[in-house]
C-alpha cells in the first residue's frame, strides 16, 4: 500500500467513525424524519441509502479500475436512490450497519491491492460527473459525513 492510499484509507475510516458515532446516539429515533422534501427519508431510510450507495460505490470503483463503466448514459440518480431504498424497506438498522462495516472492509482490502496509478483512472459516477477513483473515494467520505450531519442536526446530536 502506498502512502497516498494510506491517507485515503485513514480519511474514509475517520468519516465512517463520525457516522457511526452519530448512529450510536440515534436510540429509538430511527423513524424520525430527516428530510421534508425530495425523498423525505427517515433516519432508518437514510441509513439504508448509505448502505446501498456504499456497495454501489465499491462496485463502481472496482469496475473503473478494470476499465469498465457501470453507470448508463440515461442514469437517473434521484430515481435510483428513491427506488432502491423503497425496495429494501425491510432492512433493519442493525443489518444496514453490518452491511456498511462489510463494504468498508471490502473497500479497504481492495485498496490494499491497487497502486496510485489506479487511483487516477476515471469513470462516470452516479452524479453523471466523470471522476477519478480517488475523487470517488472523497465522495464516499463526504457522503458519510454529510448524511451524519443531517441526522445529527435533526435529532439534536452534538457533533465536534
Amino acid at each position: 500500500m502506498t502512502a497516498r492510499i494510506d491517507v485515503i484509507k485513514r480519511q474514509l475510516a475517520e468519516a465512517r467513525q463520525y457516522l457511526n458515532n452519530v448512529l450510536d446516539q440515534v436510540g429509538d429515533r430511527w423513524d424520525a424524519q430527516v428530510y421534508a422534501e425530495g425523498a423525505a427519508w427517515t433516519v432508518r431510510q437514510l441509513l439504508v441509502h448509505l448502505m446501498i450507495t456504499d456497495k454501489g460505490h465499491n462496485n463502481m470503483m472496482m469496475a473503473i479500475a478494470r476499465g469498465e463503466n457501470t453507470i448508463p448514459d440515461d442514469f437517473d440518480l434521484e430515481r435510483f436512490n428513491r427506488r432502491s431504498v423503497e425496495k429494501r424497506a425491510e432492512v433493519t438498522p442493525e443489518e444496514a450497519r453490518a452491511a456498511l462495516a462489510q463494504t468498508a472492509a471490502e473497500r479497504d482490502a481492495w485498496l490494499d491491492t491497487i497502486d496510485d496509478d489506479t487511483l487516477l483512472k476515471q469513470g462516470r459516477h452516479g452524479s453523471m460527473r466523470v471522476l477519478s477513483i480517488e475523487q470517488i473515494l472523497g465522495v464516499v467520505a463526504d457522503h458519510d459525513r454529510n448524511h451524519a450531519n443531517d441526522i445529527a442536526r435533526v435529532l439534536g446530536i452534538p457533533t465536534p
